[in-house]
């Protein structure tokens, strides 16, 4: 849900971070007065966003880079992807690989001038209240980015990132758009986030 409201709008990613923090507080009112009640409307929410965005572009066309192109599902997941990969599919479950995902996609957003500070300090805030992430910060950052080249979705043999003006602004960029040192940067940044205490 978080990686949804991300790239869905500041109102769903703000709905989901309300109800996190309620579970997190673990009583029946969250902080933010959302009801637990109020999940399944959520949900809901969700559901109908991804929907509208699969309706748009049912095959994921290669060409398509706009902000309603299928490929938005898939922020977060170039990192995932290579994380379970570099590490045999035996540390991270898939979306704790994807909370790594999503922080790393923010630093590069971040870095490349895209993603203001506070957007990116609300997307690290809003994964870590989907509970503690593994450690993944003694990871090599170089086996990472070459397990990245081979994902599934990198088309012709590059990547297309799914990266962020801001929260619920999606923005799909070519991968020969982000120099190799911001994207080492970015990787170590999005792995030394979050981890389990």
């Amino acid at each position: 849900m978080v990686k949804q409201g991300a790239v869905s709008d500041r109102k769903l990613f703000n709905r989901t971070v309300r109800l996190l923090a309620h579970r997190e507080a673990d009583s029946d009112i969250g902080a933010k007065g959302l009801s637990i009640s109020e999940l399944p409307a959520a949900i809901a929410a969700h559901c109908r966003f991804k929907a509208r965005v699969v309706a748009n572009d049912e095959r994921e066309a290669l060409d398509r880079t706009d902000s309603q192109s299928r490929r938005i599902l898939n922020f977060g997941h170039t990192t995932a992807h290579a994380l379970e990969k570099v590490t045999n599919y035996q540390h991270f479950r898939h979306g704790e690989a994807v909370g790594y995902g999503i922080l790393v996609a923010g630093h590069l957003s971040k870095s490349l001038g895209r993603l203001p500070a506070d957007a990116l300090e609300s997307l690290c805030e809003a994964v870590k209240l989907c509970g503690p992430l593994p450690r993944a910060d003694g990871l090599a950052v170089a086996n990472i980015i070459a397990a990245m080249t081979a994902d599934k979705k990198a088309v012709e043999g590059k990547l297309k990132w799914v990266l962020l003006d801001d929260i619920g602004q999606p923005r799909i960029v070519d991968s020969n758009e982000i120099k190799p040192k911001i994207l080492r940067e970015a990787v170590a940044a999005g792995l030394a986030n979050c981890y389990e205490q």
